[in-house]
């Protein structure tokens, strides 16, 4: 029996910051309502921005792009909490 891994995306991983509702009219007239997003914490608690930044130093597991998405496994990021939780408590 093979274990299949579970795929995160950016929204998972970082903090999304409140959406409040807005309604747009376009030049027909026509209206648009975007609906509102309450704030949400990601797994690990930093910006998008952050992580990437991360990434680019190479202290944040690379994503895996499937066609255009960027996608993170479960196992890497667990792992890395694992061993940033570690590197933490030991320096206490």
């Amino acid at each position: 029996m093979t274990l299949v891994d579970q795929y995160l995306r950016m929204t998972d991983l970082a903090n999304q910051p409140e959406r409040k509702a807005k309604t747009y009219i376009n030049r027909s007239g026509q209206q648009r309502t975007v609906t509102a997003k309450s704030a949400k914490r990601g797994i690990t608690g930093f910006s998008a921005k952050h992580i990437y930044h991360l990434i680019n130093e190479g202290k944040f597991p690379a994503p895996i792009k499937i066609g255009r998405a960027s996608l993170w496994r479960l196992s890497d990021i667990n792992q890395w909490l694992e061993s940033h939780n570690t590197t933490k408590s030991s320096e206490v």
